[in-house]
């Protein structure tokens, strides 16, 4: 028997904990369930919520696993190839500057006024650079998970180092949000770790942007008891939090399919359907 956490999110607790126990067919009387936010309702036009946050954890029996084909890489859903190369994520690139920051901004408010919102950009080198936007019911903005405040901080950023001839990172905040989700994420870290701590098993938590996962891996990078692995493939891609004394996260293969049948030259071999011999893929540690 092993220990398996998983982190579920809903609008309301009642809604996260339902989530989890459908996702997982699993009993109330089953599981435990930590509630780790209470979540916060949304403004009379659905926007400006907070979703609500639950660990349910349960034991589970070990079962062996038959080794199944690694999924193939080239079948493995990408964004287009130009739009990997442009992308600038947090930690990629060197934060915005004095003239950088000044550009961003203004990059920032072209943006705002095509999309036809009224706020305020305002430019915060202290203690950390970025911009801030202010104004009224900017839900819209963060969107689920803060994603479309991601997606804003990358297409400002991109815009930003073609003005400035480099390659910069602008970072956005929204009403304090990524304040307070920074904040949200360590307490959940130190949470989870306490966790794992007490029963010497690990926990999965829910699927997290890549700067999300960041957070978690610092705030538990010197913890003398636990350690943290990113497994999965995005969007899926998650953080367990481990004892340090076990082993490797485990990581279940993916089955590989060919849509198209053998490839001339290789016969179909009897039982498959694919003329392709099996192999496997090892991809790289990622944040």
């Amino acid at each position: 028997m092993r220990l398996r956490g998983e982190e579920f999110t809903g609008r309301t607790t009642e809604e996260a904990i339902e989530r989890g126990l459908a996702t997982l067919r699993k009993k109330r009387g089953d599981v435990d369930i930590e509630v780790l936010e209470e979540g916060k309702p949304a403004n009379m036009l659905g926007m400006g919520g907070e979703d609500a946050r639950v660990l349910i954890t349960f034991q589970e029996i070990e079962e062996a696993e038959e080794d199944e084909p690694a999924l193939d890489e080239a079948e493995v859903p990408r964004r287009p190839a130009a739009a990997r190369e442009d992308a600038i994520d947090e930690g990629d690139a060197p934060p915005a500057y004095a003239e950088e920051l000044v550009k961003g901004a203004d990059a920032l408010r072209e943006i705002l006024s095509l999309m036809g919102i009224e706020a305020e950009v305002l430019v915060n080198d202290r203690p950390e650079p970025q911009l801030e936007i202010e104004g009224q019911d900017l839900g819209l903005l963060i969107g689920r998970h803060g994603e479309n405040l991601i997606a804003l901080q990358q297409l400002v950023s991109l815009i930003t180092s073609r003005r400035s001839a480099k390659t910069v990172y602008v970072a956005i905040d929204i009403e304090g949000y990524r304040h307070r989700r920074e904040e949200q994420l360590r307490e959940i870290a130190r949470r989870v770790a306490g966790r794992v701590r007490a029963t010497n098993q690990a926990v999965t938590l829910e699927p997290m942007l890549a700067y999300e996962r960041r957070i978690v891996h610092l705030a538990l990078q010197d913890d003398r008891d636990v350690r943290t692995e990113s497994v999965g493939i995005d969007p899926n891609r998650r953080v367990v939090v481990l004892p340090k004394r076990a082993g490797p996260a485990p990581v279940r293969p993916q089955r590989s399919f060919s849509p198209t049948g053998p490839r001339p030259g290789y016969p179909r071999r009897p039982g498959t359907g694919s003329g392709r011999a099996p192999f496997r893929r090892t991809f790289g540690p990622r944040p």
